[in-house]
C-alpha cells in the first residue's frame, strides 16, 4: 500500500482512488516535472503529451473496477476518458490506467509512422495534451464527487 499522498494535482485521482480500495502500485505523468540538468533541478513542460494516471489494487473489486467505468464513461468533459485494462503476462494483478480515448484513437495510425502515441501528440498534436491536463482536473473532482 502507498504510505503517502502525491501532492500534484496530476496525481490527485490516485489519492481518491487509493481512499477507496488501497494500491499495491500506482504513477502518472506530470505536466512540469523536474528534471536534473547539469547537476541542477530545472522543470521541464510536458504539457504536449496527454496524462494519464496507472495503478494496480491490493485487492481488486468488480465493484470498483464498474463503479470507475461508469463515471468515466459518464463523464462530460473537454475530452473523452477510458479506463484501459492492462493484463500482466505471468504475474498477479491487473494494471488500470486512465487515460484520454484519443491515445487508442491513434495508436494505430502512430504505428503506421513508427511513433510512439506519446511521439505522435508531441508531434502532430500537441495542443491535445494541454487540454486532456486541464480536463484531467474536471475529471478528478468528478469522480471525487460521485465514487
Amino acid at each position: 500500500m502507498s504510505t503517502y499522498k502525491i501532492p500534484d494535482c496530476e496525481g490527485n485521482l490516485l489519492n481518491i482512488i487509493e481512499e477507496v480500495s488501497p494500491l499495491e502500485w500506482r504513477r502518472y505523468n506530470q505536466r512540469y516535472p523536474q528534471i536534473r540538468v547539469n547537476n541542477q533541478l530545472e522543470i521541464k513542460d510536458c504539457s504536449n503529451v496527454p496524462p494519464y494516471v496507472a495503478f494496480r489494487f491490493e485487492n481488486e473489486s468488480e465493484e470498483i473496477i464498474n463503479k470507475l467505468k461508469l463515471l468515466i464513461r459518464n463523464y462530460s468533459g473537454f475530452i473523452k476518458w477510458e479506463l484501459h485494462e492492462h493484463k500482466r503476462e505471468n504475474l498477479p494483478g491487473t494494471n488500470w490506467v486512465i487515460r484520454p480515448f484519443r491515445i487508442t484513437e491513434i495508436a494505430p495510425l502512430a504505428g503506421d509512422k513508427g511513433l510512439l502515441p506519446e511521439e505522435y501528440f508531441s508531434e502532430y498534436e500537441p495542443e491535445f495534451g494541454s487540454l486532456a491536463f486541464d480536463d484531467l482536473n474536471n475529471l478528478t473532482k468528478y469522480i471525487a464527487n460521485n465514487l
